[in-house]
């Protein structure tokens, strides 16, 4: 039991002992350095406002199925709009998927969107919130009757 013990600690030790100095070297690295190649295919967005990534919630505030695009109304204030693209924007309310269409202005909405290269707006997903239901108050309960039941009888031949 020991010697299992002892192969498996060696074993972390060397695995972990091994990864630290690479980790290392990674974060300690000159980040002007251009012997760290960084691949071309991901772009850096510029950290500014609006630009990049993000969610948005808050009530639609313009609507236009035929153009392919939604604007919303954050709780900021700021109204932002976004392009919907047929077969690749995801719209759904509550579990259902749907149509730009079935979106009603004065909705609530969450919106997940990214910048394209030409710095417009693209909703990824749009989700039409549901408002919750209320809680019943008080429980109903079926009526009891007073009498046993009656046993079934099966029928005569």
């Amino acid at each position: 039991m020991i010697k299992k013990l002892a192969v498996v600690v060696f074993f972390f030790g060397t695995v972990i002992g091994m990864s630290v100095p690479v980790y290392s070297e990674y974060n300690a690295a000159d980040p002007t350095d251009e012997s760290i190649a960084v691949p071309q295919d991901e772009e850096m967005l510029p950290a500014e406002e609006g630009v990049g990534e993000g969610v948005i919630t808050g009530d639609v505030t313009a609507l236009d199925a035929t153009a392919g695009s939604i604007t919303v109304k954050g709780s900021d204030g700021a109204e932002k709009a976004f392009s919907v693209v047929d077969g690749e924007t995801i719209l759904w309310k509550g579990i259902e998927d749907i149509k730009l269409t079935d979106i009603k202005k004065s909705d609530k909405a969450e919106v997940g969107y990214y910048t394209d290269d030409a710095g417009k707006l693209v909703a990824s997903w749009v989700d039409v919130i549901v408002p919750e239901q209320p809680v019943a108050t008080g429980t109903q309960t079926a009526p009891v009757s007073s009498q046993p039941a009656e046993p079934a009888v099966p029928e005569a031949e």
